[in-house]
């Protein structure tokens, strides 16, 4: 092999230029996507972060739902269940106060026929006494 010449070394330096150009130029290429990426990067960081912290804050809600929703199923058993014995009570009670007026009312008419049975005998009495009283009438 031979050493190269000028003649030929000239163009292999223009060669050699551009090469270089173009590797500089694909490098700045390159450098400027990473810086881009690098960017893009960040700002999908940024969003995933947001996400999270919705997605926290909507676990959170979701678990004060569900325990207003047990709470209230909770009262709602409790004020049918209070209802229902409220209701039994007052049947009970106007049972009970039927039963004692039935009493009641039982007493009333034994003392009511009593009395009517007095009063029987007493115009009874005031007829007989009458008719001893009368003056014999002439016929």
């Amino acid at each position: 092999m031979s050493q190269p010449n000028n003649a030929e070394e000239t163009p292999i330096a223009v060669l050699e230029a551009r090469m270089d150009g173009r590797i500089s130029s694909m490098e700045a290429t390159f450098s400027s996507f990473v810086k881009l990426m690098d960017e893009r990067q960040k700002i999908s960081d940024a969003r995933f972060d947001r996400i999270e912290a919705m997605l926290t804050e909507m676990r959170a809600n979701i678990a004060s739902l569900r325990t207003t929703i047990v709470v209230t199923g909770i009262s709602s058993v409790l004020a049918a269940v209070l209802g229902i014995s409220a209701l039994n009570a007052t049947l009970y009670s106007n049972m009970l106060a039927a039963l004692s007026a039935g009493k009641e009312m039982a007493a009333i008419q034994a003392e009511v026929k009593k009395q009517a049975e007095q009063t029987a005998v007493l115009i009874k009495n005031m007829q007989a006494q009458q008719e001893k009283n009368k003056p014999p009438t002439s016929d």
